[in-house]
């Protein structure tokens, strides 16, 4: 019968399956220290002419937390908590110049 035959089944030797199990781990090892090292660069990197900035931010209760964020020069406070985010203009500092 065709395929049915399981006589001339090879199976590795113990060498190989422990060098592909070996080379799997030192590939994964490799992996995780590349990302461990790189990524908090990436995230940190900003694109060019970005014009928002994280001034502050404060945890208000375990589920909510407000941050201070400048875009193009207006504060903007961000609320965010388990049923949302709440988003409103931060009044001007008292001695600051419109623009």
């Amino acid at each position: 019968m065709l395929g049915t035959s399981v006589d001339n089944l090879a199976f590795p030797s113990v060498a190989r399956v422990v060098f592909g199990f070996l080379l799997t781990v030192g590939l994964a090892v490799g992996v995780a220290f590349v990302l461990r090292r790189g990524w908090p660069l990436v995230l940190m990197r900003k694109p060019p002419g970005s014009r928002v900035r994280s001034l502050d931010r404060a945890a208000v209760s375990r589920t909510m937390t407000v941050h201070l964020v400048e875009v193009d020069g207006a504060r903007v406070i961000i609320a965010e908590g388990r049923s949302g985010v709440g988003i409103t203009l931060a009044p001007p500092q008292a001695g600051s110049s419109p623009e």
